[in-house]
Protein backbone atom coordinates (compact mmCIF):
# COMPACT_ATOMS: atom_id res chain seq x y z
CA UNK A 1 0.00 0.00 0.00
CA UNK A 2 1.34 3.43 -0.95
CA UNK A 3 1.55 6.23 1.63
CA UNK A 4 -1.03 8.99 1.68
CA UNK A 5 0.16 12.60 1.41
CA UNK A 6 -1.73 14.58 4.04
CA UNK A 7 -1.80 18.38 3.86
CA UNK A 8 -2.89 19.53 7.32
CA UNK A 9 -4.29 23.02 7.82
CA UNK A 10 -5.15 24.79 11.03
CA UNK A 11 -8.38 26.78 10.66
CA UNK A 12 -8.40 30.56 10.22
CA UNK A 13 -8.56 32.98 13.11
CA UNK A 14 -11.63 33.22 15.34
CA UNK A 15 -12.66 35.51 18.18
CA UNK A 16 -11.30 32.79 20.46
CA UNK A 17 -7.78 33.23 19.08
CA UNK A 18 -7.38 36.90 20.03
CA UNK A 19 -6.09 36.29 23.54
CA UNK A 20 -7.77 39.41 24.93
CA UNK A 21 -10.43 39.85 27.66
CA UNK A 22 -13.35 37.45 27.27
CA UNK A 23 -11.39 34.94 25.19
CA UNK A 24 -13.13 31.57 25.64
CA UNK A 25 -11.76 28.08 26.14
CA UNK A 26 -12.17 26.99 22.52
CA UNK A 27 -12.29 23.23 22.54
CA UNK A 28 -15.57 21.94 21.16
CA UNK A 29 -17.16 25.38 21.50
CA UNK A 30 -18.26 26.33 17.99
CA UNK A 31 -16.68 29.74 17.38
CA UNK A 32 -16.85 30.90 13.73
CA UNK A 33 -14.12 32.62 11.77
CA UNK A 34 -13.77 36.36 12.26
CA UNK A 35 -13.09 38.78 9.37
CA UNK A 36 -9.36 38.20 9.56
CA UNK A 37 -9.89 34.44 9.62
CA UNK A 38 -11.89 34.61 6.41
CA UNK A 39 -9.12 36.69 4.81
CA UNK A 40 -6.60 34.04 5.85
CA UNK A 41 -8.76 31.28 4.36
CA UNK A 42 -9.09 33.20 1.10
CA UNK A 43 -5.31 33.70 0.95
CA UNK A 44 -4.84 29.98 1.53
CA UNK A 45 -7.32 29.22 -1.24
CA UNK A 46 -5.36 31.34 -3.70
CA UNK A 47 -2.18 29.48 -2.80
CA UNK A 48 -3.77 26.05 -3.08
CA UNK A 49 -5.31 26.95 -6.43
CA UNK A 50 -1.80 27.41 -7.83
CA UNK A 51 -0.63 23.93 -6.83
CA UNK A 52 -1.63 20.31 -7.42
CA UNK A 53 -5.18 19.26 -6.67
CA UNK A 54 -6.59 17.04 -3.94
CA UNK A 55 -8.29 13.67 -4.13
CA UNK A 56 -10.35 14.40 -1.00
CA UNK A 57 -10.96 17.16 1.55
CA UNK A 58 -11.74 16.44 5.22
CA UNK A 59 -12.45 18.83 8.06
CA UNK A 60 -13.37 18.96 11.70
CA UNK A 61 -17.16 19.47 11.97
CA UNK A 62 -16.63 22.64 14.04
CA UNK A 63 -17.58 25.67 11.95
CA UNK A 64 -14.17 27.37 12.13
CA UNK A 65 -12.61 24.39 10.35
CA UNK A 66 -15.52 23.67 8.00
CA UNK A 67 -15.71 27.30 6.87
CA UNK A 68 -11.95 27.43 6.31
CA UNK A 69 -12.12 24.26 4.22
CA UNK A 70 -15.07 25.47 2.14
CA UNK A 71 -13.44 28.83 1.42
CA UNK A 72 -9.97 27.46 0.70
CA UNK A 73 -10.74 24.18 -1.03
CA UNK A 74 -14.24 24.43 -2.46
CA UNK A 75 -12.99 23.42 -5.89
CA UNK A 76 -12.06 19.97 -4.54
CA UNK A 77 -15.22 19.42 -2.49
CA UNK A 78 -17.43 18.26 -1.09
CA UNK A 79 -15.79 18.76 2.30
CA UNK A 80 -16.17 15.62 4.42
CA UNK A 81 -16.70 16.33 8.15
CA UNK A 82 -14.87 13.91 10.48
CA UNK A 83 -15.58 13.94 14.22
CA UNK A 84 -12.12 12.59 15.01
CA UNK A 85 -10.61 15.88 13.81
CA UNK A 86 -12.24 18.02 16.53
CA UNK A 87 -10.13 20.00 18.98
CA UNK A 88 -9.71 18.56 22.50
CA UNK A 89 -12.89 18.53 24.60
CA UNK A 90 -12.54 20.83 27.61
CA UNK A 91 -15.68 19.48 29.30
CA UNK A 92 -17.40 21.72 31.82
CA UNK A 93 -15.14 24.72 31.13
CA UNK A 94 -15.47 24.56 27.34
CA UNK A 95 -16.58 27.97 26.12
CA UNK A 96 -16.03 29.69 29.49
CA UNK A 97 -13.87 32.84 29.53
CA UNK A 98 -10.25 31.94 30.22
CA UNK A 99 -9.97 34.50 33.02
CA UNK A 100 -12.94 32.87 34.75
CA UNK A 101 -11.40 29.40 34.39
CA UNK A 102 -8.14 30.67 35.90
CA UNK A 103 -10.02 32.09 38.89
CA UNK A 104 -12.30 29.11 39.52
CA UNK A 105 -9.83 26.33 38.71
CA UNK A 106 -6.46 27.81 39.66
CA UNK A 107 -4.87 24.48 40.61
CA UNK A 108 -6.06 22.80 37.41
CA UNK A 109 -4.85 25.74 35.35
CA UNK A 110 -1.36 25.45 36.82
CA UNK A 111 -1.38 21.66 36.37
CA UNK A 112 -2.22 22.08 32.69
CA UNK A 113 0.56 24.62 32.21
CA UNK A 114 3.09 22.15 33.64
CA UNK A 115 2.39 19.81 30.69
CA UNK A 116 3.62 16.76 32.61
CA UNK A 117 0.47 14.67 33.13
CA UNK A 118 -0.87 12.73 30.15
CA UNK A 119 -4.02 11.93 32.15
CA UNK A 120 -4.82 15.61 32.75
CA UNK A 121 -8.36 16.56 31.81
CA UNK A 122 -10.71 19.43 32.55
CA UNK A 123 -13.79 18.32 34.55
CA UNK A 124 -15.97 16.27 32.21
CA UNK A 125 -13.43 16.59 29.40
CA UNK A 126 -10.96 14.49 27.48
CA UNK A 127 -7.49 13.55 28.73
CA UNK A 128 -4.46 14.33 26.61
CA UNK A 129 -3.80 10.59 26.26
CA UNK A 130 -7.35 10.04 24.97
CA UNK A 131 -7.06 13.03 22.67
CA UNK A 132 -3.87 11.73 21.05
CA UNK A 133 -5.40 8.29 20.53
CA UNK A 134 -8.41 9.89 18.83
CA UNK A 135 -6.24 12.04 16.56
CA UNK A 136 -4.08 9.11 15.51
CA UNK A 137 -7.12 6.92 14.84
CA UNK A 138 -8.73 9.62 12.70
CA UNK A 139 -5.67 10.37 10.60
CA UNK A 140 -4.86 6.68 10.21
CA UNK A 141 -8.37 5.98 8.93
CA UNK A 142 -8.22 8.86 6.45
CA UNK A 143 -4.80 7.77 5.17
CA UNK A 144 -5.93 4.15 4.83
CA UNK A 145 -8.90 5.27 2.73
CA UNK A 146 -6.66 7.19 0.31
CA UNK A 147 -3.44 5.24 -0.37
CA UNK A 148 -1.22 7.01 -2.88
CA UNK A 149 -3.48 10.06 -2.90
CA UNK A 150 -3.20 13.70 -1.84
CA UNK A 151 -5.66 14.71 0.88
CA UNK A 152 -6.39 18.09 2.48
CA UNK A 153 -7.30 17.97 6.19
CA UNK A 154 -8.54 21.15 7.90
CA UNK A 155 -8.43 20.81 11.65
CA UNK A 156 -7.12 22.46 14.85
CA UNK A 157 -3.80 23.34 16.48
CA UNK A 158 -4.26 20.67 19.14
CA UNK A 159 -4.84 17.88 16.60
CA UNK A 160 -1.79 18.82 14.53
CA UNK A 161 0.29 19.15 17.69
CA UNK A 162 -0.68 15.67 18.87
CA UNK A 163 0.14 14.08 15.52
CA UNK A 164 3.57 15.69 15.39
CA UNK A 165 4.19 14.98 19.07
CA UNK A 166 3.52 11.32 18.43
CA UNK A 167 5.98 11.25 15.51
CA UNK A 168 8.67 13.00 17.55
CA UNK A 169 8.21 11.04 20.79
CA UNK A 170 6.80 14.00 22.74
CA UNK A 171 4.29 13.01 25.48
CA UNK A 172 0.60 13.86 24.91
CA UNK A 173 0.54 16.38 27.77
CA UNK A 174 3.16 18.53 25.96
CA UNK A 175 0.72 20.57 23.92
CA UNK A 176 3.05 23.52 23.25
CA UNK A 177 6.02 22.33 21.09
CA UNK A 178 4.11 21.97 17.79
CA UNK A 179 1.49 24.73 17.67
CA UNK A 180 0.91 25.85 14.07
CA UNK A 181 -0.36 29.28 13.08
CA UNK A 182 -3.78 29.92 11.60
CA UNK A 183 -4.21 28.56 8.04
CA UNK A 184 -0.64 27.23 8.05
CA UNK A 185 0.30 24.17 6.00
CA UNK A 186 1.83 21.05 7.55
CA UNK A 187 2.56 18.04 5.33
CA UNK A 188 2.83 14.39 6.36
CA UNK A 189 3.45 11.22 4.40
CA UNK A 190 1.37 8.60 6.25
CA UNK A 191 1.29 4.84 5.91
CA UNK A 192 -0.22 2.36 8.38
CA UNK A 193 0.16 3.80 11.86
CA UNK A 194 3.22 5.98 11.19
CA UNK A 195 3.97 9.17 9.33
CA UNK A 196 6.90 11.27 8.19
CA UNK A 197 6.91 15.04 8.66
CA UNK A 198 7.66 16.85 5.40
CA UNK A 199 6.74 20.46 6.25
CA UNK A 200 5.53 22.32 9.34
CA UNK A 201 3.72 25.64 9.87
CA UNK A 202 4.21 27.03 6.36
CA UNK A 203 2.48 30.43 6.20
CA UNK A 204 4.01 31.98 3.11
CA UNK A 205 0.52 32.75 1.77
CA UNK A 206 -0.34 34.89 4.80
CA UNK A 207 0.64 38.52 4.23
CA UNK A 208 2.74 40.41 6.73
CA UNK A 209 -0.23 42.67 7.46
CA UNK A 210 -2.44 39.70 8.29
CA UNK A 211 0.26 37.81 10.22
CA UNK A 212 0.29 40.15 13.20
CA UNK A 213 0.45 39.03 16.87
CA UNK A 214 -2.63 37.49 18.43
CA UNK A 215 -3.49 34.80 15.86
Amino acid sequence: MQPCLLILVRHGRTAGNHGGPGTPMSGWTDTPLDARGREEAEALGRRLAGGPGFDAVYASPLSRALETARIAAGAWGPVRPHDGLREICCGDVDGAPIEEVKARHAALWEANLRQDDDEFRWPGGESYREFRARCLAAIGAIAAAHPGQRVLVVTHAGVIGQLLGSLRGVPPARWEPFRPGNTSLTSLSWQGDRGVLLRFDDREHVSSSTRRPGG
